[in-house]
């Protein structure tokens, strides 16, 4: 009788723990593309005028980085930390805004002067060697 009782129980909890790598494996896959959903939102342009623009210099790593101010038509004032040039003071600029994961934070992005402000190039032939 013990025996009989044991197989049953051991039959029963291979059945639950059957399951229980198919659950786990699909609640990573939810979690995953919640995540990449609220991750992979679609970039805006927004314009700004720029309020101040100069290179800084990082003490404890010696690298220098762009520090870029922008005044966007919204109102709120907004730091660029990464661009290829310095604009001058006063010039229209337009940004790309992206939102974070959950919305914590958002970053702001310039590709340079005249980003966004015109179509990219037409493609052209290119001829292999």
């Amino acid at each position: 009788m013990r025996e009989t009782r044991a197989r049953l129980d051991r039959r029963q909890w291979l059945g639950l723990t059957g399951w229980t790598p198919a659950l786990i494996a699909m609640g990573v896959l939810v979690a995953g593309f919640f995540i990449y959903h609220r991750s992979a939102r679609d970039e805006r342009q927004v314009a700004g005028t720029v309020e101040s623009a100069d290179w800084r210099l990082n003490d404890e790593t010696g690298h220098v980085y762009p520090f870029i101010e922008v005044k966007l038509d919204s109102g709120a004032s907004v730091r660029i930390g990464d661009a290829p040039v310095l604009p001058a003071v006063g010039d229209r600029i337009t940004l790309r805004q992206r939102a974070m994961l959950f919305d914590y934070m958002t970053v702001y992005e310039w590709d340079g002067p005249g980003s966004g402000l015109r179509s990219p190039p037409a493609p052209t032939r290119v001829s292999h060697p």
